[in-house]
C-alpha cells in the first residue's frame, strides 16, 4: 500500500484517539456558571456599600469573586482565610458551587429538604437546604455572620460537598 493512502487511513484513527482526550481537558478548563442577573445592584462584601458589576474579579477555588476594588483584592490575597466564608456564599450566591449536602451536618439533602435563607442584603440572599427543622432553628437563633461561618467557612463548605458548576458551552 502506498504511503500516502496509508496516512489518509492513519489520520481517522489519529482524530478517534486524539479528540476525545482534547474535549476532556476542554471541560477540565470549562469556566464556571455565573448568574449574571445576579451581578445586578450586588455589593461587594467587604465594603458593603460599592457595587461589584464590572470592577474587579478574583479567581479563587475554580470560580470567581466579584469585588469593587483592587484594594478588596489585595485584602483576599493578603489573608483569604479571613474572607473564606463570605467568599465560598459569593460562589454559591452567584450560582458558580452548589451544595450537595447540609453543611452542617454532612447528612443528604434532597429537594424536601428544609430550606433556610441567609439573608445577606445587599451582598446576596442564599437559600440552603439542611438536614432537618433543627437545624433551620439553630441557624435562626444565629446572626448573619454566624450563619454565614457555620454554613460556608471551611468546616461548613467541606460538610455541604459544595461543588462547581460549569458554565454550559454556547452553541
Amino acid at each position: 500500500m502506498p504511503a500516502f493512502l496509508r496516512n489518509i487511513l492513519l489520520i481517522p484513527a489519529i482524530a478517534f484517539l486524539v479528540l476525545p482526550t482534547l474535549q476532556s481537558h476542554a471541560d477540565e478548563n470549562a469556566t464556571t456558571h455565573v448568574d449574571e442577573a445576579k451581578l445586578d445592584g450586588l455589593k461587594c462584601f467587604i465594603m458593603v456599600k460599592k457595587d461589584v458589576k464590572g470592577k474587579k474579579t478574583l479567581e479563587y477555588k475554580d470560580g470567581t469573586l466579584y469585588l469593587c476594588c483592587s484594594s478588596c483584592v489585595k485584602r483576599i490575597q493578603k489573608k483569604p482565610e479571613k474572607y473564606e466564608a463570605n467568599s465560598n456564599r459569593q460562589l454559591v450566591y452567584l450560582g458558580q458551587y452548589k451544595q450537595t449536602l447540609c453543611p452542617l451536618t454532612g447528612s443528604e439533602i434532597t429537594k424536601d429538604s428544609p430550606e433556610f435563607k441567609v439573608d445577606g442584603g445587599v451582598t446576596g440572599v442564599v437559600n440552603v437546604h439542611v438536614a432537618s427543622e433543627g437545624e433551620v432553628k439553630k441557624l435562626s437563633e444565629m446572626d448573619l455572620e454566624a450563619q454565614v461561618e457555620a454554613l460556608f467557612g471551611p468546616e461548613g463548605f467541606a460538610k455541604g460537598k459544595f461543588v462547581v458548576v460549569k458554565a454550559t458551552p454556547e452553541k
